[in-house]
């Protein structure tokens, strides 16, 4: 199994492409999220309309799917015919239609490929991928992400965005990489005047909390991605404080291979 991280960057990042990550196992690629930045990131790697197979949507903010139309268009212009797979949470179908008709009225109705939608609820089998699913906290609904392929069987994890769950712990647990939103050091950003705002745990999580889940999920390797773009400047100071956890804190077109 292949991870490349095209994205790594928050939703008002200056510097970073929002989130956009692509799995490889198995003969098959599929994106995770696809945020407003992110579809030049995935053009760099291939131009070729069929180079996808699908993409697994986390959640329908705009730092996590606003890449979707764009990246539909192309595939449409390139000439692709072949069908593309939609992994969501429920409503994902419609909302996916409604944001696609919204940039480029009418391309729906229009596509030479089919849109094959699959809005998950626990567990899905996608050919040599099996494909689980928990909600977690967010200010929207927000699946977290266990993916097994390839032989041997790897295990790839991802959050989404948001804190996690009991049940999601579980849903992480041994995973050899989980990729995890880490929004704040302690829970709280300070803005431009100075003032200290408390995010709390239904929006994102932060790196204090995910000392504990490291403690329960016990993953191989854990990436954090998503922090806050003040945060993001401290990234040596953090790395060298968690030293001795099996943490990355991963730049642009880095590669994992598990």
């Amino acid at each position: 199994m292949k991870v490349t991280f095209l994205g790594v960057g928050e939703a008002f990042d200056n510097d970073y492409t929002h989130t956009c990550i692509l799995v490889e196992a198995a003969g098959r690629r599929m994106l995770v999220d696809c945020g407003a930045t992110a579809p030049p990131s995935v053009w760099h790697q291939s131009k070729r309309p069929d180079y996808l197979d699908g993409i697994f949507i986390s959640h329908f903010h705009a730092d996590h799917v606003f890449g979707l139309p764009a990246l539909m268009k192309r595939m449409e212009e390139d000439g692709r015919t072949r069908p593309f797979y939609l992994f969501g949470p429920v409503g994902a179908q419609r909302n996916v239609e409604r944001l696609m008709e919204f940039a480029y009225p009418g391309m729906v109705a229009h596509l030479p490929f089919t849109l094959r939608f699959r809005e998950l609820q626990r567990s899905h089998r996608w050919d040599d991928w099996n494909l689980r699913v928990v909600n977690t906290r967010h200010s929207v609904q927000n699946l977290g992400l266990r993916l097994e392929a390839g032989s041997p069987t790897k295990v790839f994890c991802y959050s989404g965005d948001g804190m996690f769950t009991p049940t999601a712990s579980k849903l992480y647990t041994n995973s050899d990489l989980l990729v995890h939103d880490a929004y704040t050091m302690d829970g709280t950003v300070t803005n431009p005047k100075g003032e200290t705002i408390n995010i709390g745990i239904k929006t994102h999580c932060s790196i204090q909390q995910l000392e504990r889940l490291d403690d329960m999920a016990r993953p191989k390797k854990m990436a954090l991605i998503h922090l806050n773009r003040n945060l993001r400047k401290e990234k040596a100071d953090i790395l060298k404080k968690y030293k001795q956890r099996r943490w990355i804190i991963p730049e642009p077109r880095d590669v994992i291979v598990l």
